[in-house]
């Protein structure tokens, strides 16, 4: 999938939807109009949170970045994903696009994150070993199943002093384009099973749902 050749049009309303939705999914308040409203640059009515505002400009920044970094053929590495961070948190972390410097935990979860020592070496060995992966792959469904499961092994490193799982979804997004399969947008309504799949580790949990989102992008795609 050459993203040069998809329509620029298609890839607003992507940014516009999975923005909306990644942002939903942490809690963010603003309605898919607002966030529509937000990202084609026209203003909305007062009384809205600043941080929610800039959590809407700042993912459709980051997606921005990927796509340039996708057009030059660039791979995941470390460089791209703390970018994608410090895009996110632009304005909202003065740690942005850092590794953590002092621990993190994730509400209800039965295991500890990475110490703040230990995040760097293991976000590296991750990159490797997932596009290593990645490599082997035949099948898009294989390569599907290996993007999602490198997302638990992300969430559980959780490497950043916060935006980690908007980071990570945009990750997956990053890297169904590199691996030239269809991507998918993780929606509000489908958060109980998301969070479920990441609290038991297992892809198989979501992936049918994944396959069916793919589907829906590429009869999207062919509407632009």
């Amino acid at each position: 999938m050459d993203i040069t050749k998809i329509n620029y049009e298609y890839f607003l309303d992507l940014s516009v939807r999975i923005t909306y939705h990644s942002n939903a999914i942490e809690g963010n308040t603003l309605t898919l109009n607002e966030t529509a409203t937000i990202i084609l640059g026209s203003t909305i009515s007062g009384g809205k949170s600043i941080r929610e505002v800039f959590e809407v400009l700042n993912h459709k920044k980051a997606i921005d970045y990927m796509l340039t970094e996708l057009a030059n053929d660039q791979k995941l590495d470390i460089y791209v994903i703390k970018n994608i961070n410090k895009e996110i948190l632009d304005r909202l972390n003065d740690n942005a696009g850092n590794f953590k410097n002092s621990s993190n935990a994730i509400i209800g979860a039965d295991f500890q994150t990475s110490t703040p020592s230990q995040a760097p070496v293991l976000t590296k060995n991750w990159i490797e070993n997932l596009n290593y992966r990645l490599e082997l792959c035949k099948t898009d469904d294989e390569k599907l199943s290996e993007i999602l499961n490198s997302h638990i092994e992300f969430e559980r490193i959780h490497p950043f002093s916060d935006g980690n799982g908007r980071t990570g979804r945009l990750i997956m997004l990053y890297l169904c384009f590199q691996e030239n399969i269809s991507p998918f947008v993780i929606e509000k309504n489908d958060r109980a099973l998301y969070m479920n799949y990441l609290r038991e580790q297992n892809a198989d949990i979501i992936f049918d749902k994944v396959k069916e989102l793919q589907q829906f992008e590429k009869k999207r795609m062919e509407q632009f």
